[in-house]
């Protein structure tokens, strides 16, 4: 059970992870995890740190929550290796550049059937690892080259029809990054419970708004924390990391994200 997490701010700010704590957050808190990345987003460049270790004993991860990095946009990965070994080639998110944009890409869960696919087979040979979760990265480029850069409106439609289709294969809860925007897609995960690890169920992703009248105010939760809340910002998580204003995002939701505001919001 991957855990994912994301921000979308009108302004910059400093997000502060335990990553550890985050993970734990969405069960097997006493397992080791395979592997965690962050994407700072600047502009059409960001700053990823990623590594295949468990954020608990890494070294890497406390430097970066000592040096949280300013954004509006920002992606985190917390991995549990289904498909693939546990290597920096197969830890999230993923990135390429495409039309002088830096792009990135997150997954939880699992797409069986995807490495049989006539649209896939050519794609392989440009893949660095060896997941399921890089392969649907590479062909969602591969659409978007199609595409015209400037229109976000035809990048959602992409976006959007790529998602409905690789949820036929399996669970697709997506974070999509192109250099401008924050795409999303809501699917099905595993849950841990007392009893065991659940099939894939609802609500596979979560989200919260804070608009105008939390300006000013702290937001500490399990494993992130933002100091001061400034203008319109949305937060994307696996699971609620706190009792208020989460709301459960139905299966088939799509959303595009720019600068604090939901440009879109779809379900397909």
């Amino acid at each position: 059970m991957c855990e994912l997490f994301a921000m979308s701010a009108t302004e910059p700010h400093t997000v502060r992870y335990e990553l550890d704590l985050f993970a734990a957050e969405g069960g097997e808190k006493h397992q080791n995890r395979d592997g965690w990345g962050i994407l700072f987003a600047q502009e059409r460049d960001c700053y990823i740190f990623r590594e295949p270790d468990p954020a608990a004993t890494s070294e890497l991860t406390r430097m970066v929550v000592r040096n949280e990095r300013p954004c509006k946009h920002l992606i985190a990965h917390v991995r549990r290796a289904s498909v693939g070994g546990v290597e920096l080639a197969n830890t999230h998110p993923f990135d390429r550049v495409l039309n002088g944009r830096r792009h990135a890409f997150a997954h939880n869960g699992g797409l069986p059937g995807i490495e049989d696919r006539g649209d896939t087979r050519a794609l392989r040979a440009e893949r660095i690892g060896d997941t399921d979760s890089e392969l649907a990265f590479l062909l969602l480029l591969d659409r978007l080259r199609a595409s015209a850069p400037g229109d976000p409106a035809e990048r959602f439609d992409v976006f959007a029809r790529f998602a409905a289709e690789m949820r036929e294969l399996g669970s697709a809860n997506f974070l999509f990054f192109d250099g401008e925007r924050l795409f999303v897609h809501a699917d099905r995960r595993r849950f841990e419970t007392e009893d065991g690890v659940t099939e894939p169920r609802e609500p596979g992703l979560n989200i919260r708004s804070f608009g105008e009248r939390h300006a000013g105010q702290r937001w500490d939760a399990a494993g992130a924390s933002i100091s001061e809340v400034s203008g319109p910002l949305h937060l994307i998580a696996s699971v609620p990391l706190d009792s208020e204003g989460w709301e459960p995002l139905e299966r088939g939701t799509v959303l595009a994200l720019k600068d604090g505001v939901i440009e879109a919001r779809r379900i397909v």
